[in-house]
């Protein structure tokens, strides 16, 4: 062997024993912990990894992102496999423990939200806050793929959180949320085609915040200072307001008015107009609310928003008492209000029927017409109520006619059967 040879491998012996000499022995336990938790995870002994890291991370006075991960993954699968329920919580615990200081360190991953939230819903003292934060990261991270589990879990914390508000500005700060944030989920759960249970847990919570006017006007200031800067979101919001106010019966409410007069200034559209007339209709004005029906019949596009708009004006008609144009109305209306205008144009014939004809036998044949309207569009009991009010066969005898007879309506131009 050459001499170069051998003092090369003399000084490497040295400095390798050198370095052993230089270890600690809580460098060595360090190492020793991590090595038999790799060795567990090897064979999928989530327990005793989960121990041997925990008991590494004591020793070695901290780990580096990747060990913390592992550890909180071999603590994930433990508590998944856990069966005895006083352990289960204990290790939950522990997990709790770990998120949180990795949050300090600045490892935390927040693609691990959802599951945290999770871990923190079960905690024998829930932080609320805390809850809604893992749970918005989540969600907003999770995008299209979220369960719609979190969805329900995120509203019902969001109420907890309202219940359990003291100070009366973070109560009206929740009750906004609860408000703007049902519109926002409820869309999420109609374009995701969430389960109807989904949405009907958040109607339940909803409603009883949100159970009147009373519980929706003194938000509206609020929810107005704050609408978004995009204008499309911005219109949409404004729309949803409007839509619950109306669901609420706030129509008459100078609230409302300012809703739509906002609405008009940011969207001059038919449904802008739409509802423009249905305030003025909630305001008894009943001429100028017909006049912007038929301002947004003419911008609307679909047939069957032209039909909806003729049977708002009719119902416009009606209220004001003009039962001739009602009924001329009613009869020119086709599509799925067909039976509501049909009823409507019964109620036209019944309530001018003592002021239709010559004769009382003239007046009552009018009841024929109404009646038959009547059971047209479904309407049984107006129905039964002109069939009591048919010409006798007394009163028939009398006019000098009989049963299977036709007589001609001159209010209405209409030719009815004697029955």
């Amino acid at each position: 062997m050459k001499i170069t040879t051998l003092i090369l491998g003399i000084s490497l012996i040295s400095s390798v024993f050198t370095y052993a000499l230089d270890e600690t022995e809580q460098e060595r336990e360090c190492k020793r912990a991590r090595f038999l938790a790799g060795e567990a995870l090897k064979v999928e002994n989530y327990k005793e990894a989960a121990l041997y890291y925990i008991k590494g991370e004591k020793i070695c006075g901290g780990y580096d992102k990747a060990n913390y991960d592992r550890l909180i993954g071999s603590l994930q699968y433990t508590i998944n496999q856990e069966t005895d329920e006083t352990k289960k919580a204990a290790y939950m615990d522990t997990i709790r423990f770990f998120y949180d200081k990795t949050e300090k360190l600045g490892f935390y991953d927040k693609a691990s939200s959802l599951a945290r939230a999770v871990f923190e819903l079960q905690a024998p003292e829930q932080d609320g806050e805390k809850i809604d934060r893992l749970l918005s990261e989540g969600i907003q991270m999770a995008g299209n793929d979220i369960h719609e589990t979190y969805i329900q879990i995120y509203y019902q914390n969001i109420y907890v959180m309202y219940n359990n508000a003291s100070d009366e500005a973070k109560k009206s700060s929740l009750k906004k949320r609860i408000i703007s944030e049902y519109f926002t989920l409820s869309k999420k759960v109609s374009d995701l085609k969430m389960s109807a249970e989904t949405q009907e847990s958040m109607n339940q919570f909803f409603n009883d915040v949100v159970r009147s006017c009373d519980d929706l006007l003194p938000e509206l200031k609020g929810f107005m200072s704050s609408l978004p800067a995009d204008l499309e979101v911005k219109k949409t919001t404004v729309n949803n307001f409007i839509s619950l106010m109306e669901d609420k019966g706030c129509e008459e409410s100078d609230e409302y008015a300012m809703l739509i007069d906002t609405l008009i200034k940011i969207d001059p559209s038919v449904g802008a107009v739409i509802a423009k007339g249905k305030l003025l209709r909630a305001k008894k004005d009943y001429g100028a609310s017909s006049d912007a029906f038929r301002d947004a019949k003419g911008m609307a596009e679909s047939d069957e928003q032209k039909e909806e708009l003729d049977y708002f004006i009719l119902m416009n008609t009606m209220d004001q008492r003009n039962y001739k144009g009602a009924y001329t109305q009613a009869m020119g209306i086709s599509g799925k209000f067909r039976s509501d205008a049909l009823k409507i144009a019964a109620r036209c014939v019944f309530n001018t029927a003592n002021n239709c004809g010559t004769s009382t036998f003239d007046r009552k044949c009018n009841y024929y017409l109404a009646e038959e309207l009547a059971s047209q569009g479904g309407d049984g009991s107006l129905a039964a109520k002109c069939k009591s009010m048919f010409p006798t066969t007394e009163e028939i005898f009398d006019a000098g006619k009989k049963r299977g007879d036709s007589v001609t309506l001159s209010c209405w131009n209409k030719s009815v059967t004697i029955q």
